[in-house]
């Protein structure tokens, strides 16, 4: 089952790659790096912010998870940041990210590589101190209630 859903994975994170490679800006559905989730990143007033839209759940009837506070992980917005310009002239995007699980607040920088895939960097206090993951887009459906599609290729 596992297979079939990482080559559904893998056929729409190319078809998704196409279709965003006309925007500047990271808005759009992302994977993240460990593939448990789907982000929704989207305008919010000047700013970007990331929303869960999906989760794989290890098995189709397992419940949803809950965040630190009780309240259920769809919907939860995790990410906020702003657009600044770095030393090369690139925008990056910086803000925070919250890990759903335990309320933990991270600074955070994101920014499209040249492939065309989010790079997040999390860091509390310098960002040499961070950790870097790349999420690819994503293109599928999710199911009611956040859930991801094992046949997300459909």
């Amino acid at each position: 089952m596992r297979r079939v859903w990482l080559l559904a994975l893998a056929f729409c994170s190319a078809f998704s790659a196409a279709n965003a490679a006309g925007t500047g800006a990271p808005i759009g559905r992302w994977i993240t790096a460990n593939h448990d989730a789907v982000i929704q990143i989207a305008p919010c007033g000047t700013d970007l912010c990331g929303q869960i839209v999906g989760i794989q759940l290890a098995h189709p009837h397992d419940p949803m998870p809950n965040d630190w506070q009780g309240h259920p992980q769809c919907g939860l917005t995790i990410l906020q940041t702003a657009p600044r310009v770095d030393a090369t002239g690139a925008t990056v995007w910086v803000g925070e990210v919250i890990d759903p699980r335990d309320g933990s607040i991270y600074q955070a920088q994101i920014q499209l590589d040249p492939a065309r895939h989010l790079v997040l960097h999390g860091y509390i206090g310098l960002a040499i101190f961070g950790r870097t993951q790349t999420w690819t887009p994503y293109a599928c459906r999710t199911l009611a209630g956040c859930h991801l599609a094992a046949d997300s290729a459909d």
